[in-house]
């Protein structure tokens, strides 16, 4: 407690002018004689007892009476926080939680406008010299400005529904940043929210003691959701003709369970698959939905239902690049097995070279290359194929039995891959298949464990190598890979352990032949992400390389209406585009370079929005009671034009004071006229 006028204190001398007349009483008493005084005697005690009581009651009174007098002139202030505002300006910063969760109502209307009230209120109680920032989750640079008074309001105005998630801790931080960097005494921030549990991180919130933070806590009627949470695609990458499967994600963040919710996908505008979904209360359930990819190219999908009021996250935007022609190169001994397979495919351009005849210049120009049987391996070729897989192509390293050991392992060497060791004429017996790696997704769904796995002749033993990180796919009994993987760059080195030939295994006469080899081809395309955030702030790697160099590309929404030119970046020849904080519509975009359409991408909202969890407030205030610097306002219908006042002057009590004087007379008045205490 401080005072504003603490001279005026000075006059509780005075309390001692009732205390005197107390002491020294200047009424004199009279004698009176009775005959019989026995009776009078008791009446006196009596009596004498109720006037000293009466004299203390006065006294106590008349000096409350005076104290309440000199306090009321010297007008003591409660501060509501430790320091007194200081002379030298003042520095506000207001955050708005203007995210989709404010849509929320409560009795007196949507969350968002009361947002806008509690601000104008908190800038119309500052002074009009004092500067303002005013923060939304947009976060874009032009917040970060000092505004004055009207400057702020009509920001506030033109403020609307943001689809940007942040997380609160990372809002606060910029707010005391910003705040430390004004030449200010006085530093106050205010966070208007919501408080949605995905982002309120509140435990992480910042303390610094050089600004006082106020929570403004608005809370909503409780609110229902359903919404599409994500999606799972059953394989990296697709070709025409292929099925499609994808596992659609619905989730219920309500407290009430529903049934037969209809879940329907969408393909270039025309729906092509329906599913239903029940939901347990706040659960969720997995819906399999299935299509044919009939053309190559983008195709625009989306996942949709139906929910009120809520309806920004009832679809799910994706994109799927289907594959045009793959293009397979076979080096070496060309393997009729292998030609075989991929010659008789329309979706593979197929095309095999001598071992003395490689166009080098050409080779990146293909999807998967197939070095098969080698006698050796020269310089040239070894530097070609390494600039090759680090671009994102596929190899398959095919070894022959005479051929120049040293030049196949300086190849694998280079390429993070196993080398090869010792021929082993006795073979072994396959022991098991990774039916759960990448290349075998989708393959054995619905098949049994008694699958006869490939018999192994003749082979060489891999040796991994402190640099290698395999993914085996075929493992003998003796412990070593038949068939492995490792990711080099942005691209895939497969290494067999024998010739592809029926003397040496019968790998290529079993049903397993085929998946495994066609899906290296058919995944040696990039395999990129389906869908993304509206605000992402990372590089988005393109699939794309021919005419890149030549010109800009364009990020256009399928159906029009809306185009932005990316930042693009070419990167050892990997494009890639920054939209540094452009897109803020969700839907199917293409990336367009001329007038040609080279990929899509698609973009959502976060679903951390979707999650209708709040702080309450008493779960805001234990949360923060052991930060110092925050404070809590209790009651979110209270005039924070008057809790601001409060907050710079502190709470002045003179007036309880006066209150206080007025009851004080009325007691001695009460004591002085009270029959009972005469």
């Amino acid at each position: 407690m401080f005072f504003a006028n603490p001279l005026f204190l000075i006059g509780l001398v005075a309390v001692g002018v009732p205390i005197v007349v107390h002491l020294f009483s200047f009424r004199r008493y009279r004698k009176v004689y009775f005959s019989n005084v026995e009776r009078i005697e008791e009446l006196r005690d009596e009596t004498r007892r109720q006037s000293q009581l009466r004299q203390w009651l006065l006294l106590s009174a008349r000096i409350l009476a005076i104290v309440f007098l000199v306090l009321a002139f010297a007008q003591p202030v409660i501060p509501i926080r430790n320091q007194q505002l200081q002379a030298g300006g003042t520095v506000v910063s207001l955050y708005v939680d203007n995210s989709f969760s404010m849509q929320g109502l409560d009795a007196e209307g949507p969350l968002l406008e009361q947002a806008r009230r509690k601000v104008n209120e908190i800038v119309m109680a500052y002074k009009p010299s004092d500067r303002f920032q005013l923060l939304t989750n947009d976060m874009q640079g032009s917040q970060f400005r000092w505004l004055n008074r009207d400057e702020v309001l009509m920001a506030l105005d033109d403020m609307d529904v943001s689809p940007h998630t942040v997380m609160l801790s990372e809002v606060m931080r910029r707010q005391h940043d910003f705040l430390m960097q004004a030449q200010a005494a006085n530093r106050h921030a205010y966070i208007i929210s919501d408080f949605q549990q995905t982002t309120a991180d509140l435990s992480a919130l910042p303390v610094d003691t050089a600004v006082f933070s106020t929570i403004v806590h608005l809370e909503a009627a409780d609110m229902n959701n359903l919404y599409v949470d994500s999606l799972q695609m059953d394989a990296p990458a697709y070709h025409r003709g292929s099925v499609v499967t994808m596992r659609a994600v619905i989730r219920n963040a309500g407290d009430v369970a529903v049934e037969k919710v209809p879940v329907r996908l969408y393909v270039n505008g025309r729906q092509r698959a329906l599913g239903t979904v029940d939901l347990p209360a706040d659960g969720q359930a997995v819906v399999p939905l299935k299509y044919v990819a009939e053309e190559d190219g983008v195709m625009d999908c989306y996942v949709e239902i139906t929910d009120y009021p809520l309806t920004f996250d009832d679809r799910l935007y994706f994109s799927v690049n289907v594959s045009s022609q793959l293009r397979v190169l076979s080096i070496g001994k060309e393997n009729p097995y292998l030609k075989r397979l991929f010659a008789s495919d329309s979706a593979v351009v197929y095309h095999h070279s001598d071992e003395g005849n490689i166009d080098f210049a050409h080779l990146n120009a293909n999807d998967f290359v197939i070095l098969d049987e080698l006698s050796s391996i020269p310089t040239g070729l070894v530097q070609a194929l390494v600039s090759f897989v680090e671009d994102g192509g596929s190899l398959l390293v095919v070894p022959g039995v005479k051929a120049d050991i040293s030049g196949y392992n300086d190849l694998l060497l280079r390429l993070h891959a196993p080398l090869l060791g010792e021929w082993n004429p006795q073979g072994g017996r396959v022991l098991s298949l990774a039916r759960e790696a990448s290349l075998y997704r989708g393959v054995f769904e619905g098949r049994t464990n008694d699958m006869e796995l490939p018999l192994v002749k003749a082979c060489y033993r891999l040796n991994a190598t402190a640099a290698s990180v395999v993914e085996p796919l075929i493992s003998m009994a003796d412990g070593s890979d038949y068939l492995c993987a490792t990711a080099f760059a942005l691209g895939q080195v497969y290494l067999v352990a024998s010739p592809l030939e029926p003397v040496f295994t019968d790998f290529v006469q079993q049903a397993l032949f085929v998946p495994t080899f066609f899906n290296m081809a058919l995944y040696s395309r990039p395999c990129l992400r389906t869908y993304y955030p509206v605000s992402y702030e990372s590089f988005i790697p393109l699939s794309l390389s021919d005419g890149v160099e030549r010109g800009q590309v364009r990020l256009s929404l399928a159906d029009g209406g809306y185009e932005l030119i990316p930042d693009l970046r070419i990167s050892g020849g990997h494009p890639s585009i920054l939209l540094h904080g452009q897109l803020s519509t969700p839907g199917n975009y293409h990336v367009v370079s001329g007038s040609r359409v080279v990929e899509g991408l698609s973009f959502n909202y976060s679903r951390r929005e979707s999650d209708m969890r709040f702080y309450s407030r008493g779960q805001t205030e234990e949360l923060l009671a052991h930060k110092t610097g925050y404070s809590v306002v209790r009651n979110s219908q209270k005039s924070l034009e008057q809790y601001v006042h409060q907050l710079s002057d502190g709470i002045p009590l003179w007036r309880w004071c006066v209150w206080g004087v007025l009851l004080m007379l009325l007691v001695e008045i009460l004591i002085l006229r009270w029959p009972f205490v005469r």
